[in-house]
């Protein structure tokens, strides 16, 4: 995780010092963070503010990080779960979009299992 950082602030042309004052944390967790030099992985906040300072995904940072949710895990492991959370997360959706998401995954799911072979006991 530490190179990935180190790598996209550099690909950005910031310094560890510019990325802690626009993370809020002090430069040298920044140095131990792109070294893996911490006894624990940063916070999943911490990680959301890094990832925002350097325009690259949160989920990414969250998964090598092993910060991910255990609920999550299934999703962040399928490229197109994860494009689609990437996609809600950027957009700022309403509660009629959530509700209208939430209708046709229930929907689908219950076509799939309609279609499904019945297994024998």
């Amino acid at each position: 995780m530490g190179n990935k950082i180190r790598d996209l602030r550099l690909k950005k042309g910031i310094t560890q010092q510019q990325l802690a004052t626009s993370t809020g944390v002090d430069n040298s967790y920044i140095s131990k963070i792109e070294k893996d030099r911490l006894p624990y992985p940063p916070s999943a906040e911490t990680l959301r503010l890094i990832a925002k300072a350097l325009e690259t995904d949160a989920l990414e940072l969250f998964s090598l990080a092993e910060r991910n949710p255990p609920e999550l895990e299934g999703l962040l492991g399928a490229e197109d779960a994860g494009d689609f959370l990437r996609v809600a997360t950027r957009h700022d959706l309403r509660k009629s979009d959530w509700k209208a998401l939430t209708e046709f995954l229930r929907e689908r799911v219950a076509s799939n299992d309609e279609k499904a072979p019945k297994s024998r006991k």
